[in-house]
Order: C-alpha cells, then sequence, then structure tokens
C-alpha cells in the first residue's frame, strides 16, 4: 500500500475523528452508531483513510479493531490538528481575539513568561492568553494532543518517542542551573562553601519523586557514591511552595535559580555554594508543533519570550 496524496486531498476531518471514536469504543459498529451511519459505512471510511496514507491502521480481532502502532502515531499526529479546529471555530463563533494556549512550568511563569507577554501589549493587542502549568512530561504530552499551542518550559527530549520528537520545533530560550538553597538566616547561609556532609545532615523540602528536579536531585548524589537525603517534606508543586517551606521549616531546598531570582525570593533565600556535587543545568525552551511553528501569534510570543530571557537570564 502506497501513499496517495490525490486521495489525501478528498479526506474529511470525521475520517480523523474516526480513529479517535476506533481508539475509545473497540467496535466499528460502535462508531457507526456514534457517527449515525451504517458500520459498512465506517468500514468504507476507515479504508479511504488507509489508502490515502499508504498504511493500515487497525488489528482486527474477535473482540473488535484496535488500533495498530501506526493508527496510535496517526491519530497522536490528528488529535493536533482536531483540536486546532475546535479551537478556531470557537473563536470565529463567539467573535473573540485570537487566543494563545500557553503550557508552562511553575518557575518559567513567575517572570519570564509575564514579561514575554506584556512586550505583546496584551490589553490593547488582539491577542489573549490561555495559560496552563504542570509538569513536564505533561505539557509536551498536552501539547501533541492539541490541548495548548505552545509549551514554555523544560524538555526531556531522551524520554520522547522519536516519532513524538519529530513533530516537535524548539527554539532554546536560556539555561537555567538547579541549585541548592536555603532561608537567609538559616545557618549554612553565612558559609561561603557547604560540604557534601552538612548536605547529607540536613533537613529538606523537595520535590515529589516523580519530577525531573528531584531526579536530577538524587542523581547528583548518586554520581558521588551517597545516598540521597530523605526529605522531611516532599511537595507536589512549584518552587515557589518548596522556597516557602524552607524558610518556615529551617531546612534546605533544590530548586531552578530562576526561582531564587524572582521577587518572592528576593533577599529571602540564598543559594549554596557546593563545589564537590554537581547538579543539572535545566534548558528552558520554547517547543511548537512542526505545523504550527509559523503561525503569526506563535511566532510573536516567541520574539518576546527571546527578547525576555536575554533581558534576565543567561542566554544559552
Amino acid at each position: 500500500m502506497s501513499y496517495s496524496p490525490q486521495h489525501l486531498d478528498r479526506l474529511r476531518l470525521r475520517h480523523f475523528r474516526l480513529l479517535e471514536l476506533i481508539d475509545q469504543l473497540g467496535s466499528l459498529r460502535s462508531v457507526g452508531m456514534e457517527l449515525n451511519v451504517t458500520q459498512p459505512a465506517v468500514s468504507q471510511m476507515l479504508k479511504d483513510l488507509e489508502f490515502a496514507l499508504g498504511v493500515g491502521l487497525v488489528e482486527r480481532s474477535a473482540r473488535g479493531v484496535t488500533l495498530n502502532p501506526a493508527g496510535v502515531y496517526a491519530l497522536e499526529r490528528a488529535r493536533a490538528s482536531l483540536a486546532a479546529i475546535d479551537n478556531l471555530a470557537t473563536e470565529l463563533s463567539t467573535e473573540q481575539p485570537v487566543q494563545l494556549r500557553i503550557g508552562t512550568n511553575p518557575a518559567v511563569l513567575y517572570q519570564m513568561l509575564p514579561d514575554a507577554i506584556s512586550r505583546l501589549d496584551p490589553v490593547s493587542s488582539k491577542l489573549r492568553f490561555s495559560i496552563r502549568i504542570g509538569m513536564v512530561d505533561e505539557m509536551v504530552h498536552a501539547l501533541l494532543d492539541g490541548e495548548v499551542d505552545c509549551y514554555v518550559g523544560r524538555i526531556n527530549w531522551e524520554n520522547l518517542p522519536r516519532r513524538q520528537a519529530s513533530a516537535l520545533r524548539s527554539a532554546p530560550l536560556f539555561n537555567s542551573e538547579l541549585v541548592f538553597a536555603c532561608g537567609a538566616s538559616h545557618p549554612l547561609a553565612a558559609q561561603e562553601t557547604v560540604s557534601i556532609n552538612d548536605l547529607c545532615t540536613a533537613g529538606w523540602a523537595l520535590s515529589s519523586p516523580e519530577t525531573n528536579n528531584r531526579g536530577a536531585f538524587d542523581t547528583c548524589f548518586l554520581n558521588a557514591g551517597l545516598k540521597p537525603p530523605i526529605p522531611v517534606v516532599e511537595i507536589t508543586a512549584g518552587p515557589n511552595s518548596l522556597m516557602t517551606v524552607s524558610q518556615k521549616l529551617g531546612v534546605l531546598t533544590c530548586v531552578p535559580r530562576i526561582a531564587l531570582e524572582t521577587e518572592i525570593a528576593a533577599g529571602a533565600m540564598c543559594a549554596l555554594t557546593v563545589p564537590d556535587l554537581d547538579i543539572s543545568v535545566i534548558q528552558i525552551g520554547f517547543v511548537t508543533l512542526a505545523e504550527t511553528e509559523n503561525l503569526p501569534g506563535l511566532a510573536a510570543l516567541e520574539s518576546a519570550l527571546v527578547a525576555a530571557a536575554a533581558n534576565w537570564a543567561t542566554p544559552d
């Protein structure tokens, strides 16, 4: 079976929505009932889609139909396009300004992202912004599924399947290292350098184990042949919460350096210098789908982010 661009042009949106329904319902009969068409009509739609794409998309069994690997990948790519079309239809029907849906991580929201948005003059421009905050993997999948138009934050390319990575385009903004930190009144804050033993015997407030920052924290101790400290408090939240708990409880924490550069942390938190431990550098980037990277609104936001990053962070 070979790819047929002529037949691809004849496909309709419902051909691609068909993949989502097959994934959800697992039966062509059930899909037909959902679409209010006969099962033979659904089978023909599926044949048309497979012929146009040049590849089989489903596996059939006595229990029904499931998407094969090619079908799963086709659905991943189609979801973003379908979501973008649904979002466009909503905006046009309500005559609202163009909306940019941005996914990001908590640390980026404190300073850089608001700075970039302010450069776009959101009050008088024809842009409005919807911001969704979450962990790295959650935000990347939201982008791939079309739930957000772009993602501003850290990305772990090594954890992404090659097919998913190939669907994305990334522009680096700046690097920010993870740092060990404490409140300004903590005894270690007055020390020019801190030893590994100081860290191992101190109390800690850390992000939850499934986060990338916690993984980097544990890895730096393991690389030094040490058991990572067990935190007094674990928090499933952003750096602000970690820094607040660190100050209140008099314990150490680990946050991106950019979090220490916010007004919230200024003068209240100190980064510790630990010569004998190396901890990760985080690259913050602007990520879009390949097919949407040149949309005017996204291009304008990227330019504003580049300017904001150069203004207050160390460029990549």
